[in-house]
């Protein structure tokens, strides 16, 4: 499959479409057996709208999955473990919505797992058999996340990653891609503020499904954000973000500062 997208045609049909060049072949079935879906013609890019690639019933957030966030100390024996719900997903193009009353929101590029099939108390062997593919997501975070010092004792270390719009997912899955050394980076009104590899993570995507998987049950379309390497930073009223992951592609996305929520 390889390359597997959602989307919204003209006629606000939505479907899960193979994506070869620019043309998208429609499928059908379960994610774990997608299979070309009889009667629907191709669809041309320009034709259709990107949406969010899958629609978890949840996304685990993890952190810190990055060496260069230790300097130099032990490595954790687990990661955090943050939930964040259906209602925070954001479609591929669409804008981040910061309440006036948040004083800080963050960007943290990150690469996603994607879950395609359901997955509970699995081996670490087993793991890469649950996985779907990946994806580019900036796990957006109230609170100042570029200071540990200050955001681990604050109220947003517990509740900063729960609102609407602040998960960005897209715009494809690659069901193919190895993601042990892949280059994210994320840039902000074109300049680059995240540039690191996943070679650096502390916890390999498979490790992570196994691990997380004994926490709770996982199911097709959620996702685990791996967590962020070294660079958030503050996002402002008409930013443009862009969170690339090597292989995978771009994901684009403006912010919005809202003084009425």
């Amino acid at each position: 499959m390889t390359k597997l997208v959602r989307c919204r045609d003209n006629g606000g049909k939505e479907f899960h479409g193979r994506l070869e060049g620019d043309v998208i072949v429609p499928l059908t079935g379960e994610l774990s057996s997608l299979h070309p879906a009889a009667g629907l013609a191709p669809a041309r890019l320009d034709q259709v709208t990107l949406l969010a690639p899958v629609k978890p019933t949840k996304i685990v957030a993890v952190g810190p999955n990055y060496h260069a966030h230790l300097k130099g100390g032990k490595p954790p024996p687990r990661p955090f473990y943050w939930l964040k719900p259906a209602s925070a997903l954001l479609d591929p193009g669409g804008c981040v919505v910061i309440p006036g009353f948040v004083p800080i929101a963050c960007h943290e590029s990150e690469l996603a797992i994607v879950i395609g099939r359901t997955t509970h108390n699995v081996s670490l062997n087993d793991a890469p058999h649950h996985i779907l593919g990946y994806t580019c997501i900036n796990d957006v975070t109230a609170g100042d996340v570029a200071h540990p010092e200050v955001f681990l004792p604050s109220m947003e270390f517990i509740d900063g990653k729960i609102f609407d719009t602040f998960a960005p997912l897209g715009p494809i899955i690659d069901t193919a891609i190895d993601p042990s050394n892949l280059l994210i980076q994320c840039r902000l009104n074109g300049e680059v503020r995240q540039h690191h590899r996943t070679s650096d993570m502390i916890f390999h995507p498979h490790k992570l499904v196994a691990m997380i998987s004994r926490v709770l049950t996982l199911y097709p379309g959620d996702v685990i954000a791996t967590g962020s390497p070294p660079g958030v930073g503050k996002l402002s009223d008409g930013d443009i973000v862009e969170v690339e992951v090597e292989g995978i592609g771009v994901l684009r996305h403006s912010v919005s500062i809202s003084e009425h929520t």
